[in-house]
C-alpha cells in the first residue's frame, strides 16, 4: 500500500481503499478470536513511516529498481 506524503496540505493521502483494507483486516482478526490486536488506522500508518524512515529517500522514478 502507498501512501502520499503532502508537505503543502500537510496530510498524509491514502488509497481510496485504504479504510476498506485497513476494515478486512480488522474483521479476519476478529474470526480468528485476535481482536485484541485489531489495527488502528493512524498507528498503521505511523509503524509504516517508522519503517521508511530506515531508508534514504528515493525517486519516484527510481521505485522499480528496488529490491524488496
Amino acid at each position: 500500500m502507498r501512501f502520499t506524503i503532502d508537505t503543502e496540505l500537510e496530510r498524509i493521502i491514502v488509497p481510496d481503499t485504504f479504510f476498506n483494507q485497513i476494515d478486512k483486516m480488522n474483521a479476519i482478526l476478529i474470526a480468528n478470536g485476535a481482536e485484541d490486536k485489531k489495527i488502528d488506522y493512524v498507528e498503521y500508518i505511523n509503524a509504516a513511516i517508522v519503517k521508511a524512515q530506515k531508508h534514504a529517500p528515493v525517486r519516484k522514478a527510481d521505485v522499480k529498481s528496488l529490491k524488496r
